[in-house]
């Protein structure tokens, strides 16, 4: 692990690899390790840079009061801190929204998106019941033990045929996860991002399991509609989390398509 102090708050980070760089952003209930597999695949092939975000992994606990703003602030000094010039940026479910609050805020820190298992925000990607029933069981884990909500979570995430060996990673990680930083970022979580998705200039791909319980199709469609050099690749049979050499190929290919190379 490395680590970068942003606006005073120490991020820390894995990065493997060279040539084009690609930044990873982890979704709720991880940190930078579950993109171990990435790192080691993606690496012989560009620069994998996979942080954890304030409030996760290694890095310093979320600010008071931190609002939409600071998360893309935080990023985008995450990204510049680094010396990369507008590298592509990965995002994973919660790692998507951040990653769409970074393009809107810092267009010029971001050369390409890859918006896996995406959301335009719960609020504009989940409606009516859907989204109530979210927000609650996202506000269950804050009061709960992880034993309480840990299956029913991954079993949301993952396909029945998915990877035995990532389920238990992304079991384990739930163990050091901050009921804080959830409480932190359930005002990002709840935003509809969909009025700001039209001014997103980043070539963008939109990556989604077939069989994602958790991120509608329907959503997105949408996404893909709203955003004006978007593209849409589903992975048949992948739930929510579809890593995989789809996946792999997607990234690869974007960070090139970034960097000019």
């Amino acid at each position: 692990m490395a680590e970068v102090i942003v606006g005073g708050v120490r991020i820390a980070y894995r990065r493997r690899g060279s040539g084009a760089p690609l930044v990873l952003f982890h979704g709720a209930f991880e940190d930078s390790r579950i993109w171990s597999d990435e790192l080691e695949r993606l690496s012989p092939h560009v620069e994998v840079i996979a942080w954890d975000a304030p409030g996760c992994g290694e890095s310093d606990d979320v600010p008071p009061a931190w609002s939409e703003a600071d998360w893309a602030d935080a990023a985008s000094g995450f990204i510049t801190s680094l010396n990369l010039e507008s590298p592509a940026v990965a995002g994973f479910s919660l790692g998507s929204m951040l990653a769409l609050l970074l393009a809107r805020q810092h267009p010029a820190a971001v050369g390409g998106l890859v918006l896996v298992g995406a959301y335009a925000g719960w609020g504009g990607s989940l409606e009516g019941d859907a989204l109530a029933q979210r927000i609650a069981a996202v506000r269950f884990t804050i009061d709960h033990p992880v034993e309480e909500w840990a299956d029913d979570l991954l079993d949301s995430v993952y396909a029945p045929d998915a990877a035995p060996e990532r389920r238990a990673l992304a079991r384990r990680l739930l163990d050091d996860w901050r009921p804080a930083t959830t409480a932190a970022l359930l005002s990002v979580m709840v935003q509809d991002l969909r009025p700001g998705l039209p001014r997103i200039g980043a070539p963008t791909v939109l990556v989604r399991g077939s069989a994602d319980a958790r991120s509608p199709r329907a959503a997105s469609l949408e996404m893909r509609d709203l955003i004006p050099r978007a593209r849409l690749v589903e992975i048949a049979g992948a739930g929510h989390d579809c890593s995989g050499p789809q996946l792999d190929a997607v990234l690869i290919a974007a960070a090139r398509e970034a960097s000019g190379s």
